[in-house]
């Protein structure tokens, strides 16, 4: 089927947002809006490489300059971009993403300045059960995915949601996002 009939009725409303710096960090902008054909998937968009996925969706949008780095919003949705592939014809795009929840984020609030302000994704990792004597522990690890421009220090503590969660580990390999292991333990 041509690209052109795939892309069937673009008439779904979405923003293309991109990370701009403001006062106290980052932030998502709204760039523009574009119309698209949106299908939610019934599988898994694996967004992080150490984190578990979040659904799938996928949209074609009249051909236009995208980037890994950018973000989509689709009423109150908000989208992981995950790829971008040309269409089939010269006159669309087909972008994969994850309907991800971003969460208010705080960097190195462990630091005097009491670190910038960032969206992020809490996605989770593992649940790890400890039973140390007398009490119980649970050490709940989640992954933190931020855009290229965050950058968090291992060891250092970072608040998502209002809650602080220490730093352990950091992926930052990839060229559009970096991905942060953190933690917190709590006493069952």
């Amino acid at each position: 089927m041509a690209q052109s009939q795939r892309a069937g009725a673009l008439n779904h409303w979405v923003q293309v947002l991109s990370l701009e710096e403001t006062a106290d960090g980052w932030a998502w902008a709204v760039t523009r809006g574009t119309w698209a054909n949106l299908t939610l998937g019934t599988g898994r968009n694996l967004f992080s490489a150490v984190g578990i996925g979040a659904r799938d969706c996928t949209l074609v949008v009249r051909a236009q300059a995208l980037e890994l780095s950018q973000a989509m919003r689709w009423g109150q949705q908000h989208i992981f971009l995950t790829s971008i592939l040309p269409g089939d014809d010269r006159g669309h795009l087909v972008l994969h993403g994850a309907l991800v929840e971003t969460a208010e984020c705080l960097a190195n609030v462990h630091e005097e300045d009491g670190g910038q302000r960032f969206p992020g994704v809490l996605t989770e990792k593992y649940v790890r059960y400890e039973q140390p004597d007398p009490y119980a522990v649970n050490r709940l690890t989640y992954v933190l995915v931020t855009p290229k421009a965050v950058v968090l220090q291992r060891g250092g503590l970072v608040t998502v949601n209002g809650v602080n969660y220490e730093v352990q580990t950091a992926h930052t390999l990839d060229q559009w996002k970096n991905e942060y292991e953190v933690f917190r333990t709590d006493d069952l």
